[in-house]
């Protein structure tokens, strides 16, 4: 998360291949270690700030990987045993996982020739058990959402857009993310950008991104933040 714009200095290279770690995010991460809190609490907040201003969705919730965020989205949306979940045949196996994590059956769709999801395949993939689709901005392009969310919207499904590539990918003018029910983000090492190990939920739903939070948090009704604030009592309900 570096304060200052580095690519406006001239001459900066940058590597394509490999993380790219400045040294004000060498600084920050530091200061971090140097904190009483090592985990959550006030930088991870404003990150999560920052990355929803930039995403423009309602909120945005850090978890410890873009699996994570996918499992906890289906938590969230109340995804259970005996329901369909509808992913590509082309995507990471996270998104399988996800869906069997809940007890749900993952149901593969085809791809278009621009490797994504087939519109016809999700519609000949709807049954009466059909409850999420994981449609995949794959490579950094955004996927058709508009006509996912035109299947889900007849079929009452849910969509969680995987967003593990799509961190600056832009559909129609607005970024990926937010069309959907929530947006799970990677930050791992090959992603576009890195926190090492890493993801995010964004969501337009405030509802959504407190479930998530508590899940995060084992069902905890308080922040970190507040329970290492000077006088607040370390209690709280699960």
């Amino acid at each position: 998360m570096t304060s200052n714009n580095v690519f406006n200095k001239k001459n900066t290279k940058v590597s394509a291949y490999e993380p790219w770690i400045s040294e004000n995010d060498k600084k920050l991460v530091l200061s971090s270690l140097n904190q009483t809190m090592l985990t959550l609490g006030p930088n991870l907040e404003k990150f999560e700030r920052m990355f929803a201003k930039y995403a423009k969705t309602k909120d945005a919730v850090a978890v410890s990987n873009c699996t994570a965020a996918l499992h906890l989205s289906l938590m969230a949306l109340g995804i259970k045993k005996g329901d369909e979940v509808i992913i590509p045949d082309l995507t990471f196996i996270a998104d399988a996982n996800a869906a069997l994590a809940v007890g749900a059956k993952p149901v593969l769709a085809d791809i278009d020739d621009d490797f994504s999801i087939s519109i016809a395949s999700i519609k000949k993939k709807v049954s009466k058990n059909t409850k999420a689709i994981i449609p995949v901005h794959i490579y950094g392009k955004a996927c058709n959402i508009d006509e996912i969310l035109d299947v889900a919207k007849a079929n009452n499904i849910k969509v969680v857009e995987d967003c593990a590539h799509a961190v600056g990918t832009f559909y129609k003018g607005k970024h990926v993310g937010g069309f959907g029910e929530t947006g799970c983000f990677s930050f791992y090492p090959t992603k576009n950008m890195t926190t090492a190990e890493g993801g995010m939920v964004t969501t337009n739903s405030l509802e959504i991104a407190e479930k998530i939070r508590q899940l995060r948090s084992h069902g905890m009704t308080r922040s970190l933040s507040d329970r290492y604030k000077k006088g607040y009592p370390w209690v709280f309900d699960v």
